[in-house]
């Protein structure tokens, strides 16, 4: 039989090529290569790249303006400085001492990009008439950012998570981490709110769309939380029965994924006509129908799980399919009008001023449930744990009423005192165009991550637990819930925030159809070919998703009991 393996002669070669890469990168303190990509991005950036453009007005094109061309002094070659250190930096043996170092240069790299453009931007427009040609109209001259700001920034960031990857390794507290890796975004949030960085075009427009562009990102916000919730509760339904039926598995697996596939533009086509005819129906008429078909499918279910014991297999297959096909027009039909009205109903909370502190106060009392829900479980006094239980229960239930008050307030905003027999779906939310293709097709999106890591999850508990709660006794729903759930929970939870990720995206899509949000600032942008406007509704999408998934990361650290976390927690 011949030997499987590595020859003597290569084996001896990959050991020296080993023994020569670990020389090159330091002997045994490894260098930090994360800093040293970003010190090559940021060095790239800003020795062969324009820093800023500037323009006659927001429509013409500009002169690009490199680092090396700015007039003046060389106090803008500082910039070109900071990007070359973290490579010398990285080499340092003692990790505590680089680490720091990394840090400094990181954040000092993310505050000077941006302060050192600014004030290379006031320069240009104090002499703007001399960089332009002869007979150029000159209205209202603008300094764009331009591709090495972005690179510079970029480069900050990378250095700066390499410094706190050996502060990491050093054991160094993750709160002074956390301080220390918040001093360039505060130094920026300073200079925003202090108008330093007003000479930049953004955010000229900023201050000339404020007003829009808050509101279209609450619609934003809210098309990502109520698809997100929707999806939630179909796609762990759906996972739940795809890990306990195998003969709906495949099929439950298969439609979610082939969903996913639908290009956005298509699938905001296929529910166009179907949703247009919806919306002129009568809510009466539609209510009744559903009634209906309710009823007829429940004594459908009745009848086929009485005979079919009696069935051959593949007329018991068939039958599941003929069972599932009479349920699926009503509860689609139920699902999509609580989706469409559920979000008319929250997004005018959401922009009616008069309920704003309400809806503050309902947050934080939700908020509340699972920091006490993680602070009873470290309190070891049984009478404390007690109190505290009953006072985060105490606060959910003021909430939830406070909740109810608000959900009347929003349910009355959309109904507008209508009488029942008055009122049509289209007076609930639902048409061809605007919001309702757009929040039905956002929950389609979510379901994939969501229905794959609820079955992965439930599939990957350990049998021997689930045997060893039944032989105490435990019911078939303390099973789910106290051992099933808990244990599945890490994987639900990545799945939740990877649709929370890619709905935030896809959001954007929706202003193609009128539904509103951040997109219709990127459309608008792309339309004139206005860079402003694009990044204008790109940050603040970005800037949601990071701060969504932070928060969603939080609340799986306070959910989860700390045995069962996954290691990276």
């Amino acid at each position: 039989m011949r030997k499987v393996g590595w020859s003597p002669a290569f084996q001896t070669s990959l050991s020296k090529r080993i023994i020569l890469r670990s020389y090159l990168w330091g002997g045994r303190a490894i260098s930090n290569r994360i800093s040293i990509l970003g010190s090559v991005i940021a060095t790239f950036g800003f020795f062969f790249l324009p820093l800023l453009e500037i323009k006659p007005n927001r429509l013409a094109s500009g002169i690009p303006v490199n680092l090396f061309e700015i007039p003046g002094d060389t106090r803008f070659l500082v910039l070109f400085i900071l990007a070359l250190l973290p490579i010398a930096l990285s080499f340092m043996e003692e990790r505590g001492r680089r680490g720091w170092s990394l840090v400094i240069i990181g954040n000092l790299l993310i505050f000077l990009t941006l302060l050192l453009s600014a004030g290379a931007g006031i320069q240009l427009l104090e002499g703007s008439e001399a960089l332009f040609e002869e007979g150029t109209r000159i209205s209202n001259p603008r300094i764009f950012t331009s591709s090495a700001i972005a690179l510079g920034l970029l480069g900050g960031y990378i250095v700066l998570f390499g410094g706190l990857r050996d502060l990491v390794a050093e054991k160094t507290a993750s709160i002074v981490r956390l301080i220390a890796s918040l001093i360039g975004p505060v130094l920026v949030l300073l200079m925003l709110l202090s108008g330093t960085l007003d000479i930049f075009s953004i955010m000229v427009e900023f201050y000339e769309r404020g007003a829009t562009l808050g509101q279209r990102f609450i619609e934003h916000f809210v098309f990502v939380l109520v698809s997100l919730a929707a999806g939630l509760v179909i796609g762990i339904a759906l996972g739940l029965w795809a890990a306990r039926d195998e003969r709906a598995e495949d099929m439950i697996l298969y439609t979610v994924g082939i969903i996913q596939t639908i290009p956005s533009l298509a699938l905001f086509g296929v529910l166009l006509v179907p949703l247009a005819r919806l919306g002129d129906r009568a809510f009466v008429e539609v209510a009744g129908f559903i009634l209906m078909m309710l009823v007829v499918g429940l004594v459908l279910l009745f009848f086929l799980r009485f005979i079919q014991g009696s069935l051959p297999e593949r007329l018991r297959s068939w039958s599941i399919i003929l069972s599932f096909a009479v349920m699926f027009i009503p509860l689609a039909l139920i699902t999509i009008l609580l989706i469409t009205f559920g979000f008319r109903v929250i997004l005018n909370i959401f922009l009616d001023e008069s309920l704003r502190q309400v809806v503050i106060w309902v947050a934080l009392g939700v908020l509340q449930f699972p920091v006490l829900l993680w602070l009873g479980r470290r309190i070891e006094r049984e009478a404390t744990a007690k109190r505290l239980r009953y006072v985060r229960y105490g606060l959910l239930a003021l909430s939830l009423v406070g909740l109810l008050y608000l959900g009347l307030n929003g349910a009355g905003q959309v109904i507008r005192g209508r009488q029942l027999a008055d009122i049509t779906i289209r007076n609930l939310g639902v048409s061809g165009i605007g919001t309702a293709p757009a929040i039905i097709a956002l929950t389609l999106y979510s379901l994939l991550p969501l229905v794959r890591n609820t079955y992965a999850g439930l599939k990957n508990v350990d049998p021997a637990i689930i045997d060893s709660g039944k032989g105490m006794g435990m019911t078939a729903a303390q099973i789910f819930f106290q051992i099933e759930l808990p244990l599945a929970l890490p994987i639900i939870m990545a799945g939740v925030r990877n649709a929370a990720i890619s709905l935030v995206g896809i959001a954007a899509v929706a202003s193609i159809i009128g539904a509103g949000a951040l997109g219709d600032f990127i459309l608008l942008g792309v339309n004139t070919t206005s860079v402003d406007l694009i990044l204008l509704g790109a940050i603040p999408a970005i800037i949601l998703a990071v701060v969504l998934d932070a928060l969603l990361q939080i609340l799986e650290g306070l959910l989860i009991s700390p045995g069962i976390q996954r290691p990276s927690q």
